[in-house]
């Protein structure tokens, strides 16, 4: 039998990063050419509330079609193990996103089943099926709009894990696992926007 499944304990903190890699990733300072304007994240009952403004060095369509590529999230972070397009009737969409992370030697597989809305403002609306998902609520909204020749980036997210926190090391190994992994999506992000289309793989 192996360690991960002799660890039988419940969730550890590491499947929140990895489940909300794409929008935790840009909670730091700027890395190569993302600026970030203004980040905040804090608890409240239970609500895990995200906010993070962010300005990219890339084309403004590239950036959209790259974060609403459904089916191949996975070119954004190697956490990320599988994304599909489940239903498409735009501007609506079904979409599931499988992650694998682990703290330590604790790890498991975490899944998300979205409903989204791609909305003609800018506005992209993200909502959790929790019956399909491991949350017990969540939505975000992202607005991705140009500013002069960069992307601006804006991302808000309130969401309820449904599984548990630990309350002691969570906040030490999650801002050290974030910078990591935020350093690999932001990297990955500006690098494929600013590729040929034929090349991004």
């Amino acid at each position: 039998m192996s360690l991960k499944s002799c660890l039988n304990i419940k969730e550890p903190l590491y499947f929140l990063v990895g489940s909300f890699l794409l929008v935790f990733a840009f909670l730091i300072q700027p890395v190569h050419a993302g600026e970030v304007l203004d980040s905040h994240v804090g608890t409240h009952k239970g609500h895990y509330l995200l906010r993070i403004d962010m300005l990219i060095d890339a084309d403004t369509d590239r950036v959209r079609q790259l974060l609403t590529d459904y089916a191949h999230l996975d070119r954004l972070s190697q956490s990320i193990t599988r994304s599909e397009l489940l239903e498409s009737n735009s501007p609506q969409y079904r979409v599931r996103v499988t992650t694998n992370g682990c703290v330590i030697f604790f790890c498991r597989e975490l899944v998300q089943v979205q409903d989204v809305s791609e909305l003609p403002n800018g506005y992209i609306i993200v909502t959790v099926l929790p019956e399909m998902s491991d949350f017990t609520y969540s939505k975000n909204v992202w607005r991705i709009r140009a500013l002069n020749d960069r992307t601006r980036v804006t991302y808000s997210s309130d969401l309820v894990p449904d599984f548990w926190v630990p309350p002691l090391i969570g906040s030490a190994i999650f801002k050290n696992q974030l910078l990591e992994e935020s350093r690999q999506v932001i990297e990955n992000l500006e690098r494929l926007a600013n590729l040929p289309d034929d090349r991004v793989k």
